[in-house]
Protein backbone atom coordinates (compact mmCIF):
# COMPACT_ATOMS: atom_id res chain seq x y z
CA UNK A 1 0.00 0.00 0.00
CA UNK A 2 2.87 2.39 0.83
CA UNK A 3 4.32 1.81 -2.64
CA UNK A 4 0.99 2.75 -4.20
CA UNK A 5 0.96 6.05 -2.30
CA UNK A 6 4.48 6.78 -3.54
CA UNK A 7 3.39 5.97 -7.08
CA UNK A 8 0.38 8.26 -6.70
CA UNK A 9 2.57 11.16 -5.57
CA UNK A 10 5.14 10.37 -8.24
CA UNK A 11 2.57 10.58 -11.05
CA UNK A 12 1.45 14.03 -9.80
CA UNK A 13 5.09 15.13 -9.74
CA UNK A 14 5.58 13.86 -13.30
CA UNK A 15 2.49 15.68 -14.58
CA UNK A 16 3.72 18.85 -12.88
CA UNK A 17 7.19 18.51 -14.40
CA UNK A 18 5.58 18.24 -17.84
CA UNK A 19 3.27 21.21 -17.27
CA UNK A 20 5.57 23.84 -15.73
CA UNK A 21 7.80 24.43 -18.81
CA UNK A 22 4.72 24.87 -21.02
CA UNK A 23 2.41 26.87 -18.76
CA UNK A 24 3.24 30.20 -20.42
CA UNK A 25 2.42 28.91 -23.89
CA UNK A 26 -0.58 26.60 -23.37
CA UNK A 27 -3.98 27.23 -21.86
CA UNK A 28 -4.70 25.84 -18.35
CA UNK A 29 -7.40 23.38 -19.55
CA UNK A 30 -4.67 21.57 -21.49
CA UNK A 31 -2.83 20.81 -18.25
CA UNK A 32 -6.06 19.70 -16.63
CA UNK A 33 -6.16 16.93 -19.22
CA UNK A 34 -2.56 15.98 -18.37
CA UNK A 35 -3.43 15.59 -14.69
CA UNK A 36 -6.60 13.66 -15.51
CA UNK A 37 -4.54 11.22 -17.55
CA UNK A 38 -2.42 10.73 -14.46
CA UNK A 39 -5.57 10.10 -12.42
CA UNK A 40 -6.66 7.43 -14.90
CA UNK A 41 -3.23 5.75 -14.84
CA UNK A 42 -3.12 5.62 -11.03
CA UNK A 43 -6.73 4.45 -10.80
CA UNK A 44 -5.96 1.52 -13.11
CA UNK A 45 -2.77 0.56 -11.29
CA UNK A 46 -3.54 1.30 -7.63
CA UNK A 47 -6.26 0.75 -5.09
CA UNK A 48 -8.93 3.32 -4.28
CA UNK A 49 -7.22 5.27 -1.43
CA UNK A 50 -4.11 5.91 -3.53
CA UNK A 51 -6.28 6.92 -6.51
CA UNK A 52 -8.26 9.41 -4.38
CA UNK A 53 -5.02 10.86 -3.02
CA UNK A 54 -3.81 11.30 -6.60
CA UNK A 55 -7.04 13.04 -7.58
CA UNK A 56 -6.81 15.55 -4.69
CA UNK A 57 -3.10 16.21 -5.24
CA UNK A 58 -3.65 16.63 -8.99
CA UNK A 59 -6.27 19.34 -8.46
CA UNK A 60 -4.05 21.04 -5.87
CA UNK A 61 -0.99 20.94 -8.14
CA UNK A 62 -3.04 22.16 -11.12
CA UNK A 63 -4.29 25.12 -9.05
CA UNK A 64 -0.85 25.99 -7.66
CA UNK A 65 1.33 25.57 -10.74
CA UNK A 66 -0.90 25.97 -13.80
CA UNK A 67 -3.70 28.41 -12.97
CA UNK A 68 -2.74 32.13 -12.89
CA UNK A 69 -1.29 33.43 -10.63
CA UNK A 70 1.40 30.77 -11.11
CA UNK A 71 3.07 29.25 -8.06
CA UNK A 72 0.31 30.56 -5.86
CA UNK A 73 -3.00 29.33 -4.48
CA UNK A 74 -4.62 32.69 -5.29
CA UNK A 75 -6.71 32.77 -8.46
CA UNK A 76 -6.43 35.53 -11.03
CA UNK A 77 -9.94 34.74 -12.27
CA UNK A 78 -12.61 33.47 -9.88
CA UNK A 79 -14.12 31.47 -12.75
CA UNK A 80 -11.28 28.99 -12.29
CA UNK A 81 -13.00 27.91 -9.07
CA UNK A 82 -15.62 26.17 -11.21
CA UNK A 83 -12.83 24.56 -13.25
CA UNK A 84 -11.10 23.27 -10.12
CA UNK A 85 -14.32 21.90 -8.61
CA UNK A 86 -15.27 20.25 -11.90
CA UNK A 87 -11.79 18.80 -12.24
CA UNK A 88 -11.94 17.40 -8.69
CA UNK A 89 -15.36 15.87 -9.30
CA UNK A 90 -14.25 14.33 -12.61
CA UNK A 91 -11.07 12.98 -11.02
CA UNK A 92 -12.99 11.39 -8.15
CA UNK A 93 -15.59 9.95 -10.52
CA UNK A 94 -12.84 8.48 -12.71
CA UNK A 95 -11.12 6.86 -9.73
CA UNK A 96 -14.44 5.52 -8.39
CA UNK A 97 -15.57 4.09 -11.73
CA UNK A 98 -12.16 2.56 -12.39
CA UNK A 99 -12.25 0.95 -8.95
CA UNK A 100 -15.70 -0.50 -9.66
CA UNK A 101 -14.53 -1.84 -13.03
CA UNK A 102 -11.55 -3.50 -11.39
CA UNK A 103 -13.80 -5.07 -8.77
CA UNK A 104 -16.17 -6.31 -11.47
CA UNK A 105 -13.28 -7.76 -13.45
CA UNK A 106 -12.02 -9.50 -10.32
CA UNK A 107 -15.49 -10.94 -9.73
CA UNK A 108 -15.67 -12.14 -13.34
CA UNK A 109 -12.26 -13.76 -13.09
CA UNK A 110 -13.24 -15.42 -9.83
CA UNK A 111 -16.41 -16.75 -11.45
CA UNK A 112 -14.43 -18.04 -14.44
CA UNK A 113 -11.99 -19.80 -12.11
CA UNK A 114 -14.91 -21.36 -10.25
CA UNK A 115 -16.44 -22.53 -13.53
CA UNK A 116 -13.12 -23.96 -14.70
CA UNK A 117 -12.64 -25.70 -11.37
CA UNK A 118 -16.11 -27.20 -11.68
CA UNK A 119 -15.34 -28.40 -15.20
CA UNK A 120 -12.06 -29.91 -14.03
CA UNK A 121 -13.83 -31.60 -11.13
CA UNK A 122 -16.48 -33.02 -13.46
CA UNK A 123 -13.81 -34.22 -15.89
CA UNK A 124 -11.93 -35.77 -13.00
CA UNK A 125 -15.00 -37.56 -11.67
CA UNK A 126 -16.00 -38.74 -15.13
CA UNK A 127 -12.57 -40.09 -16.01
CA UNK A 128 -11.75 -41.57 -12.63
CA UNK A 129 -15.16 -43.11 -11.97
CA UNK A 130 -15.06 -45.00 -15.26
CA UNK A 131 -11.47 -46.15 -14.88
CA UNK A 132 -11.98 -47.25 -11.30
CA UNK A 133 -15.32 -48.94 -11.81
CA UNK A 134 -14.12 -50.97 -14.80
CA UNK A 135 -11.30 -52.86 -13.01
CA UNK A 136 -13.43 -53.15 -9.87
CA UNK A 137 -16.22 -54.73 -11.90
CA UNK A 138 -13.75 -57.17 -13.47
CA UNK A 139 -12.25 -58.05 -10.09
CA UNK A 140 -15.69 -58.51 -8.55
CA UNK A 141 -16.91 -60.66 -11.45
CA UNK A 142 -13.82 -62.90 -11.46
CA UNK A 143 -13.82 -63.27 -7.66
CA UNK A 144 -17.54 -64.07 -7.60
CA UNK A 145 -17.09 -66.71 -10.28
CA UNK A 146 -14.24 -68.30 -8.35
CA UNK A 147 -16.33 -68.42 -5.19
CA UNK A 148 -19.50 -69.75 -6.78
CA UNK A 149 -18.08 -72.05 -9.46
CA UNK A 150 -14.74 -73.15 -8.02
CA UNK A 151 -15.77 -76.82 -7.85
CA UNK A 152 -16.82 -76.86 -11.50
CA UNK A 153 -14.01 -74.78 -12.99
CA UNK A 154 -11.04 -76.36 -14.66
CA UNK A 155 -7.64 -75.43 -13.30
CA UNK A 156 -6.85 -73.44 -16.44
CA UNK A 157 -10.07 -71.43 -16.10
CA UNK A 158 -9.38 -70.75 -12.44
CA UNK A 159 -5.87 -69.57 -13.28
CA UNK A 160 -7.25 -67.27 -15.98
CA UNK A 161 -9.63 -65.70 -13.47
CA UNK A 162 -6.85 -65.28 -10.91
CA UNK A 163 -4.63 -63.65 -13.54
CA UNK A 164 -7.51 -61.35 -14.47
CA UNK A 165 -7.90 -60.30 -10.83
CA UNK A 166 -4.16 -59.66 -10.55
CA UNK A 167 -4.05 -57.65 -13.80
CA UNK A 168 -7.05 -55.50 -12.91
CA UNK A 169 -5.74 -54.93 -9.37
CA UNK A 170 -2.39 -53.82 -10.84
CA UNK A 171 -4.22 -51.50 -13.25
CA UNK A 172 -6.21 -50.03 -10.36
CA UNK A 173 -3.03 -49.61 -8.32
CA UNK A 174 -1.36 -47.72 -11.19
CA UNK A 175 -4.36 -45.42 -11.53
CA UNK A 176 -4.42 -44.61 -7.82
CA UNK A 177 -0.66 -44.06 -7.94
CA UNK A 178 -1.03 -41.55 -10.78
CA UNK A 179 -3.77 -39.71 -8.92
CA UNK A 180 -1.55 -39.48 -5.84
CA UNK A 181 1.40 -38.32 -7.98
CA UNK A 182 -0.71 -35.59 -9.58
CA UNK A 183 -1.98 -34.45 -6.18
CA UNK A 184 1.53 -34.33 -4.74
CA UNK A 185 2.87 -32.35 -7.68
CA UNK A 186 -0.04 -29.89 -7.62
CA UNK A 187 0.49 -29.33 -3.89
CA UNK A 188 4.09 -28.23 -4.54
CA UNK A 189 5.85 -30.96 -2.56
CA UNK A 190 9.59 -30.48 -2.24
CA UNK A 191 11.87 -32.32 -4.68
CA UNK A 192 14.48 -34.72 -3.34
CA UNK A 193 17.17 -33.84 -5.89
CA UNK A 194 20.63 -35.32 -6.19
CA UNK A 195 23.13 -36.28 -8.90
CA UNK A 196 22.20 -39.44 -10.80
CA UNK A 197 23.30 -41.22 -14.01
CA UNK A 198 20.58 -41.07 -16.64
CA UNK A 199 21.15 -44.68 -17.70
CA UNK A 200 20.36 -45.93 -14.18
CA UNK A 201 17.08 -44.02 -14.08
CA UNK A 202 16.02 -45.37 -17.47
CA UNK A 203 17.18 -48.85 -16.50
CA UNK A 204 15.02 -48.77 -13.37
CA UNK A 205 12.01 -47.70 -15.45
CA UNK A 206 12.58 -50.57 -17.90
CA UNK A 207 12.80 -53.02 -15.02
CA UNK A 208 9.48 -51.83 -13.59
CA UNK A 209 7.84 -52.29 -16.99
CA UNK A 210 9.32 -55.70 -17.75
CA UNK A 211 5.88 -57.32 -17.97
CA UNK A 212 4.31 -54.45 -19.92
CA UNK A 213 7.14 -54.39 -22.49
CA UNK A 214 7.36 -58.16 -22.90
CA UNK A 215 7.57 -59.07 -26.58
CA UNK A 216 8.92 -55.65 -27.59
CA UNK A 217 12.39 -54.50 -28.49
CA UNK A 218 13.45 -51.39 -26.58
CA UNK A 219 16.51 -49.88 -28.26
CA UNK A 220 18.57 -47.49 -26.15
CA UNK A 221 21.22 -45.10 -27.42
CA UNK A 222 22.79 -43.44 -24.38
CA UNK A 223 26.31 -42.11 -24.98
CA UNK A 224 28.80 -43.00 -22.25
CA UNK A 225 29.88 -39.37 -21.92
CA UNK A 226 26.48 -38.16 -20.76
CA UNK A 227 26.79 -36.01 -17.64
CA UNK A 228 25.07 -36.76 -14.35
CA UNK A 229 21.69 -35.09 -13.94
CA UNK A 230 20.52 -33.25 -10.82
CA UNK A 231 17.00 -34.58 -10.41
CA UNK A 232 14.53 -36.23 -8.09
CA UNK A 233 15.33 -39.82 -9.02
CA UNK A 234 11.92 -41.23 -8.10
CA UNK A 235 9.98 -38.61 -10.06
CA UNK A 236 12.27 -38.76 -13.09
CA UNK A 237 11.98 -42.54 -13.13
CA UNK A 238 8.20 -42.06 -13.16
CA UNK A 239 8.54 -39.85 -16.23
CA UNK A 240 10.18 -42.66 -18.18
CA UNK A 241 7.75 -45.24 -16.81
CA UNK A 242 4.83 -43.13 -18.03
CA UNK A 243 6.41 -42.45 -21.43
CA UNK A 244 7.32 -46.09 -22.07
CA UNK A 245 3.97 -47.34 -20.81
CA UNK A 246 2.21 -44.80 -23.02
CA UNK A 247 4.25 -45.90 -26.05
CA UNK A 248 3.43 -49.55 -25.36
CA UNK A 249 -0.28 -48.82 -24.93
CA UNK A 250 -0.79 -46.82 -28.11
CA UNK A 251 1.33 -48.84 -30.57
CA UNK A 252 0.82 -52.25 -32.17
CA UNK A 253 2.10 -55.21 -30.17
CA UNK A 254 5.66 -56.14 -31.01
CA UNK A 255 6.70 -52.80 -32.50
CA UNK A 256 9.98 -51.39 -31.16
CA UNK A 257 10.49 -48.39 -28.88
CA UNK A 258 13.62 -46.23 -29.12
CA UNK A 259 15.17 -44.25 -26.27
CA UNK A 260 18.03 -41.91 -27.18
CA UNK A 261 19.81 -39.05 -25.42
CA UNK A 262 22.16 -36.23 -26.34
CA UNK A 263 23.52 -33.03 -24.85
CA UNK A 264 24.38 -29.66 -26.33
CA UNK A 265 26.39 -28.50 -23.34
CA UNK A 266 23.55 -26.62 -21.66
CA UNK A 267 20.72 -29.15 -21.93
CA UNK A 268 20.24 -32.88 -21.73
CA UNK A 269 17.70 -34.00 -24.33
CA UNK A 270 16.07 -37.43 -24.26
CA UNK A 271 13.85 -38.82 -27.02
CA UNK A 272 11.33 -41.63 -26.66
CA UNK A 273 10.14 -42.75 -30.10
CA UNK A 274 7.58 -45.33 -31.16
CA UNK A 275 6.20 -46.66 -34.44
CA UNK A 276 2.52 -46.21 -33.72
CA UNK A 277 -0.19 -44.18 -35.47
CA UNK A 278 1.17 -40.84 -34.24
CA UNK A 279 -0.72 -37.87 -32.80
CA UNK A 280 -3.62 -36.21 -34.65
CA UNK A 281 -2.68 -32.79 -36.00
CA UNK A 282 -3.41 -30.09 -33.46
CA UNK A 283 -3.24 -32.38 -30.43
CA UNK A 284 0.54 -32.18 -29.92
CA UNK A 285 0.15 -29.86 -26.92
CA UNK A 286 -3.22 -31.13 -25.70
CA UNK A 287 -1.87 -34.62 -25.00
CA UNK A 288 -0.18 -33.14 -21.92
CA UNK A 289 -3.46 -31.81 -20.47
CA UNK A 290 -5.09 -33.61 -17.56
CA UNK A 291 -7.68 -36.19 -18.63
CA UNK A 292 -7.15 -35.58 -22.35
CA UNK A 293 -6.98 -38.86 -24.20
CA UNK A 294 -7.80 -38.10 -27.86
CA UNK A 295 -8.41 -41.17 -30.01
CA UNK A 296 -7.93 -44.03 -27.56
CA UNK A 297 -8.81 -46.94 -29.86
CA UNK A 298 -9.97 -48.89 -26.83
CA UNK A 299 -6.94 -48.06 -24.67
CA UNK A 300 -7.95 -47.68 -21.04
CA UNK A 301 -6.63 -44.93 -18.81
CA UNK A 302 -7.49 -41.66 -17.10
CA UNK A 303 -5.35 -39.45 -19.33
CA UNK A 304 -2.95 -38.50 -16.54
CA UNK A 305 0.34 -40.11 -17.59
CA UNK A 306 1.65 -37.35 -19.86
CA UNK A 307 0.16 -34.64 -17.63
CA UNK A 308 2.24 -36.04 -14.75
CA UNK A 309 5.33 -36.03 -16.98
CA UNK A 310 4.75 -32.35 -17.82
CA UNK A 311 4.27 -31.44 -14.16
CA UNK A 312 7.48 -33.26 -13.17
CA UNK A 313 9.49 -31.63 -15.94
CA UNK A 314 8.11 -28.22 -14.96
CA UNK A 315 9.23 -28.79 -11.36
CA UNK A 316 12.73 -29.54 -12.69
CA UNK A 317 12.72 -26.34 -14.83
CA UNK A 318 12.69 -28.58 -17.89
CA UNK A 319 10.26 -29.09 -20.75
CA UNK A 320 8.48 -31.84 -22.64
CA UNK A 321 7.03 -31.86 -26.15
CA UNK A 322 5.41 -34.26 -28.58
CA UNK A 323 5.65 -34.51 -32.36
CA UNK A 324 5.05 -36.97 -35.17
CA UNK A 325 8.13 -38.67 -36.56
CA UNK A 326 8.79 -39.19 -40.24
CA UNK A 327 7.60 -42.55 -41.44
CA UNK A 328 4.97 -42.83 -38.71
CA UNK A 329 5.01 -42.84 -34.94
CA UNK A 330 5.44 -40.38 -32.14
CA UNK A 331 8.47 -38.68 -30.63
CA UNK A 332 8.36 -37.38 -27.08
CA UNK A 333 11.29 -35.11 -26.24
CA UNK A 334 12.22 -34.04 -22.73
CA UNK A 335 14.82 -31.40 -21.97
CA UNK A 336 16.64 -30.92 -18.68
CA UNK A 337 18.89 -27.91 -18.02
CA UNK A 338 22.43 -28.82 -17.02
CA UNK A 339 23.19 -26.78 -13.91
CA UNK A 340 25.91 -26.91 -11.31
CA UNK A 341 28.99 -29.09 -11.17
CA UNK A 342 28.50 -32.85 -10.78
CA UNK A 343 30.57 -34.51 -8.03
CA UNK A 344 33.76 -36.25 -9.02
CA UNK A 345 33.49 -40.01 -8.59
CA UNK A 346 36.89 -41.46 -7.79
CA UNK A 347 37.57 -45.11 -8.57
CA UNK A 348 38.07 -47.30 -5.52
CA UNK A 349 41.38 -49.02 -5.18
CA UNK A 350 41.26 -52.79 -5.62
CA UNK A 351 43.14 -53.13 -2.39
CA UNK A 352 40.64 -51.01 -0.50
CA UNK A 353 39.38 -52.78 2.53
CA UNK A 354 42.05 -55.52 2.23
Amino acid sequence: MFVEYLLSIGVVALCTAISIPLRTTLAPPTFAMVYLLGVIAVSIRCRRPAAILNAVLSVTAFDYFCVPFHDSIFLEDSNYIVTLVAMLVVALVISTLTFKIRMQNAAVMKAEIAIQSERTRNSFLSAVSHDIRTPLASIYGAATTLLEEKDRLADSASNDLIESIADEAARLNRLVGKLLDMTRLDSGAELNQDWHPLEEIIGAALTRLETTLRGRIVRTNLPTELPLVYVDEVLMEQVFVNLLENAASYTPSGTPIDVAAMTDGTRLIVFVRDEGPGIPAGDEDRVFEKFFRGKTNGVRGAGLGLAICKAIMHRHQGSISASNREGGGTTIAIELPLRGTPPTVSAMSESAGA
